[in-house]
């Protein structure tokens, strides 16, 4: 013969699983593609003027949206496909490998016509930015990624509109999608 307390105890027990089962298919993980995805946020100009000299300091936010999870570059990532230069031992000039780095930044200049056009510099401004994740298992991620690039005074023509051409590049090297930032006037 079966108490109250084990009815009871049943039907507590009925509810916790049923509930538990029903959170869980409620927590599906989202499904984003492989290659990453990315939309501009927000853009950041402050001029600075420390004893070094005076630089404008702009940080660009982006939002990414990776399936795999393979985003960022960790200090060890440097052999083939990330390596510095291109793995071909017959150029002797060392050509540097694009994907040594995984975000790539190029400023454009407004011109007299009214159309934005790259700004060639020296050295380009792409870079790497670290790992997004402490594993290697594969999950969707997303989030928001801010890159800060200092450009000192000069670099463009006071008075101009630059804007910002954004990629990234995952792991597996799925390059995402370009966005274009809003403008800013260099004081």
């Amino acid at each position: 013969m079966a108490t109250t307390a084990t009815f009871r105890f049943f039907k507590y027990a009925a509810l916790i699983f049923g509930s538990g089962l029903l959170l869980n298919a409620c927590i599906t993980p989202p499904d984003y593609p492989d290659t990453p995805s990315i939309e501009f946020k927000a853009i950041k100009l402050e001029r600075k003027s420390p004893v070094t000299g005076v630089y404008d300091s702009v940080t660009v936010t982006v939002s990414f949206k990776d399936g795999d999870g393979d985003l960022g570059l960790g200090p060890t990532d440097t052999l083939p496909p990330h390596n510095q230069y291109n793995p071909n031992s017959t150029d002797p000039n060392r050509t540097p490998n694009r994907f040594y780095n995984n975000y790539f930044f190029q400023p454009l200049l407004k011109g007299e016509d009214g159309e934005f056009r790259p700004v060639d510099f020296a050295f380009p401004y792409d870079s790497r930015f670290p790992r997004l994740t402490t594993t290697d298992r594969s999950e969707p991620i997303k989030g928001d990624l801010n890159f800060g690039q200092t450009f000192f005074v000069g670099s463009f023509p006071s008075g101009s509109e630059v804007r910002f051409r954004v990629t990234i590049v995952d792991r597996a090297l799925h390059e995402s999608n370009t966005v274009t930032t809003s403008s800013i006037i260099i004081p």
